[in-house]
């Protein structure tokens, strides 16, 4: 099986959904979604953002390897990624794109598990507690 029948697969049955029942939704027939599971044949782009929106995944959910647990990045690495510099000026930019990035996080979580609490993001320039 591949990296993407497998994510397709888990996303589809973490939602309850028979492959008949996915392939309903995004307009495809059911025998396609077991290809792609199986990995006979994977999905055009069009389809797979179908895919994504019914399942409430990204396609970055479906393509990587373990998508519960990307690569860690380290501060550094992203600093110099994002801005080529250093500096106190570029740290305060970084824990901007960090708290960005925890609040899509939780934005994503909250579309998985409507229970939980909603996303919360701090106003620009702001650090906790002001």
């Amino acid at each position: 099986m591949s990296v993407f029948g497998d994510n397709l697969r888990k996303a589809r049955k973490q939602l309850g959904l028979t492959q008949r029942q996915l392939a309903a939704r995004i307009g495809a027939r059911h025998n396609s979604v077991s290809n792609w599971e199986t990995g006979q044949n994977e999905p055009d782009t069009l389809t797979i953002r179908r895919l994504c929106d019914a399942l409430s995944i990204t396609a970055n959910d479906l393509f990587i390897e373990d998508p519960s647990s990307p690569a860690p990045v380290s501060r550094d690495e992203l600093k110099f990624a994002l801005f080529e510099e250093s500096g106190q000026n570029m740290e305060d930019m970084l824990q901007e794109v960090l708290d960005f990035a925890q609040f899509v996080k939780e934005k994503h979580q909250r579309q998985k598990d409507p229970q939980s609490p909603p996303p919360r993001y701090p106003i620009l320039g702001k650090k906790e507690g002001q």
